[in-house]
């Protein structure tokens, strides 16, 4: 079967990839983020960072409780604000990171000023799960899935494949060639140009209208999937 491609979504190809990659960076930036305010645990394997994004709040409270020993009668758990001041662990300024606010560095300029880092916000379980399967884990962090990237990339490209299609195709480098000898052997004025581009749904080799005709890829894909 024939199998001719027609156009590629290049703009939303790119904005692809780019999702991609700003997730890889957000991940290892949430990473980088837990393990700079505590020292009770690493994230080593990529089920240890599901649950780190799912919750990064509430997964470094767990780590604070799990490493703890700290029991009390009845079954109740001691206060995570509380075992962080306790064991000086900066657990309020890690909540404002998570959530992308400004936190104090806990020093002061030489003008007795505070100084005040700005935070993004941290990845979300939502954009982790979009993305997810483009990424592969290391002990150095996430890096991009090629393979998976390459094939999910595929969707943006558009073919015509069935004998209408192909028809449609073959019918428009018919009147390209056509509309290019006929202003070879008699020249078209830029205006005369610009009305057939806007009649036929064409391009032109050379704005403003000048040069041959070009078939527009993205008219092209759009007549034959309407």
């Amino acid at each position: 079967m024939d199998k001719i491609l027609i156009f590629e979504d290049t703009g939303a190809k790119n904005q692809f990839i780019a999702n991609c990659e700003t997730t890889k960076d957000q991940a290892n930036d949430l990473i980088t983020l837990f393990e700079l305010f505590q020292d009770l645990s690493s994230v080593t394997t990529a089920e240890m960072f599901e649950r780190l994004v799912s919750d990064p709040v509430g997964y470094f409270d767990a780590v604070l409780r799990s490493n703890v020993d700290m029991k009390m009668t009845g079954g109740r758990e001691p206060e995570p604000a509380t075992l962080a001041t306790l064991f000086g662990y900066n657990r309020i300024d890690y909540v404002k990171s998570i959530q992308g606010m400004p936190i104090t560095s806990g020093c002061k300029s030489c003008k007795g000023e505070t100084i005040v880092r700005k935070t993004r916000p941290a990845l979300t379980d939502a954009r982790w799960t979009a993305y997810k399967s483009f990424l592969t884990f290391t002990p150095s962090g996430f890096v991009l899935n090629d393979e998976a990237i390459t094939e999910y990339c595929q969707k943006f490209n558009y073919y015509a494949t069935e004998p209408k299609q192909l028809e449609v195709v073959d019918h428009y480098n018919a009147l390209v060639s056509i509309l290019n000898s006929h202003d070879a052997m008699f020249p078209l004025a830029p205006t005369d140009k610009e009305l057939l581009t806007r009649i036929f749904g064409l391009h032109i080799e050379h704005p403003p209208y000048q040069g041959r005709f070009l078939i527009n890829s993205e008219h092209l894909r759009n007549q034959i999937y309407k």
